[in-house]
């Protein structure tokens, strides 16, 4: 809510129907999960901890702004004051420049004090460093938030005299440079060919496997699998080393798929200019072997896993690093943008991977700093006094670390889930218990008819030879052929109770036929039936 105070300033209050609440809670709600998952790990619990005190900060800088009968901006002819400045009012006198920005749907007033300020001692915000104070307008309504960012920038015109006129120059002057920067980086490579060629490739593996039957939406891990899904038993103990990349353009459905390609393309076109499309296609298929062959000592030993996250990542990487590491040459504009907004979007990704089961993040740690590294160790196309045989000089040294780096990481892992068999084994399941059910309801419907009298002792054992004997047996030779590794205690218990009742069948016509001592079977069906209910509170208390 906006309001207007005696000596002519407009107020803007906080509201708690804007965005920042449920933003706020969020990130304190990620905090939580996370801190909770440290306390609960060993390896990753510094990571994750960190990463909790990352968002528990994010949140408590965004709730703050909910709290309080102050306003969170005040805008008038004597300066600006912000609850987030300590509840100072800092002098337009004092203030050299007033900048907007977004940085993932996060709309930031900034205010760039002068050097040597005394305000800069007195205003330390938990948003802010340097000369700059910075103020989150989040927690402001979409019309609120229009007429401070107007009224901040209209102040500055009005109130600051000869700093307006000196930021209004550095504006232009900083427009033109990214203007001659985009320029320049078009001219040196004018078509993105690589970049559609990548995103085409995903497009088309997708719906080939969509038109092969496997579902659009959420593919089954064993279609998955069958596919070319990364699995660290495949690769490491049998060989198929081209899981690692055929892994990255598989994805789990349409909406993983999007995901991934409105990253690549984000980041991908600065990328794509800035090294050149042969140089993309080098540091996105370096990340993306990284990312597999990392995820080998972590998710792709129990799960398959597929995506071309951790090649994206490594875009954003190679992106982040190369714009830092010539960050002299960038338009400032060009690089604030950059490195606040990819910098903060590979935070949150990485933090939502820690925080929720299912996501590959071994593989995008390993994109990621395969991109970085790649960056820091190709030559640019800006580089225009570099020479063609040093950028192939430091092309060869940057493919030979990747490959080094790889090669020690899939020498390094070890065999996991052998995926290979747990899907065979679910498959034949998934034969072999209707045949199963239907060889219980026929045994029990004969023994339930010899207890009604419709069948005779004889009749019944005649039966069991004749029918309910053969039928477990074949069961029973399908069920032994499944050993999966490791062992899966369910199927293990399934295959006893199978056992079981095939063997008091068979010492029932032994019996009967007197090929058998009664005593015998007397004690043998008394030990099997224990066993059998010591399998059924078995079953019955497993989660």
């Amino acid at each position: 809510m906006a309001s207007e105070t005696q000596s002519g300033a407009e107020a803007f209050h906080a509201s708690w129907r804007s965005g920042s609440l449920n933003l706020g809670l969020l990130s304190i709600g990620m905090a939580a999960l996370m801190g909770a998952a440290a306390m609960s790990m060993g390896t990753k619990a510094l990571l994750l901890g960190g990463m909790a005190a990352f968002f528990g900060f994010v949140g408590a800088v965004l709730l703050r702004q909910l709290v309080g009968p102050a306003p969170l901006l005040v805008v008038g002819p004597a300066g600006v004051t912000a609850r987030l400045f300590n509840g100072h009012t800092i002098p337009w006198t004092e203030i050299s420049d007033v900048q907007y920005g977004s940085v993932q749907g996060q709309h930031i007033l900034t205010f760039v004090l002068r050097p040597g300020s005394p305000w800069l001692a007195r205003t330390r915000p938990m948003l802010g460093f340097g000369l700059k104070r910075n103020l989150s307008l989040g927690a402001l309504r979409t019309a609120d938030r229009e007429r401070a960012i107007g009224a901040a920038m209209q102040g500055f015109r009005r109130h600051a005299g000869p700093q307006a006129q000196a930021a209004g120059r550095a504006l232009m002057d900083d427009a033109v440079a990214e203007e001659a920067f985009e320029e320049q980086l078009q001219a040196v490579t004018p078509s993105l060919w690589a970049l559609y060629a990548v995103m085409a490739l995903n497009g088309a593996v997708w719906l080939a496997t969509v038109m092969g039957g496997l579902s659009p939406m959420k593919p089954l891990s064993a279609d998955l699998f069958a596919w070319g899904a990364n699995s660290a038993t495949a690769v490491v103990r049998d060989g198929e080393l081209w899981r690692l990349l055929t892994a990255t353009v598989l994805h789990a459905g349409v909406l993983h798929l999007a995901l991934n390609m409105w990253a690549l393309w984000d980041a991908g076109r600065q990328v794509g200019r800035w090294y050149g499309n042969g140089q993309f296609l080098l540091i996105y298929g370096v990340s993306a072997l990284a990312g597999s062959a990392l995820s080998l000592h972590f998710s792709s030993q129990q799960a398959v896993s597929v995506g071309a996250s951790g090649a994206v990542f490594g875009v954003l990487g190679a992106l982040v690093t190369g714009v830092y590491q010539h960050r002299h040459r960038v338009p400032k504009g060009v690089f604030s943008r950059l490195m606040t907004s990819q910098a903060v979007f590979v935070v949150i990704m990485l933090g939502q991977g820690f925080a929720r089961e299912g996501i590959d993040n071994a593989a995008h740690v390993g994109g990621l700093l395969a991109g970085a590294v790649m960056a820091w160790l190709l030559v640019e196309r800006v580089e225009t006094q570099a020479s063609a045989a040093h950028r192939r000089q430091r092309r060869l040294l940057a493919t030979g670390v990747a490959a080094m780096a790889v090669a020690a990481l899939v020498w390094t892992a070890r065999p996991g889930v052998d995926h290979r068999e747990l899907f065979r084994t679910q498959a034949a399941l998934r034969t072999v218990l209707p045949a199963m059910r239907a060889a219980e309801q026929a045994l029990h419907e004969d023994a339930k008819g010899q207890k009604e009298g419709r069948l005779t002792g004889d009749q019944f054992i005649v039966a069991l030879e004749q029918r309910h004997i053969p039928a477990y047996r074949a069961v029973g030779q399908t069920l032994q052929g499944l050993r999966p590794e490791p062992p899966i205690p369910p199927l293990d218990n399934l295959r006893e109770r199978q056992g079981a009742v095939l063997e008091m069948m068979e010492l029932e016509v032994g019996r009967a036929r007197g090929t058998v001592d009664p005593q015998h079977v007397r004690e043998r069906v008394a030990a099997l039936n224990r066993r059998l209910n010591e399998l059924n509170r078995a079953q019955g208390a497993a989660p």
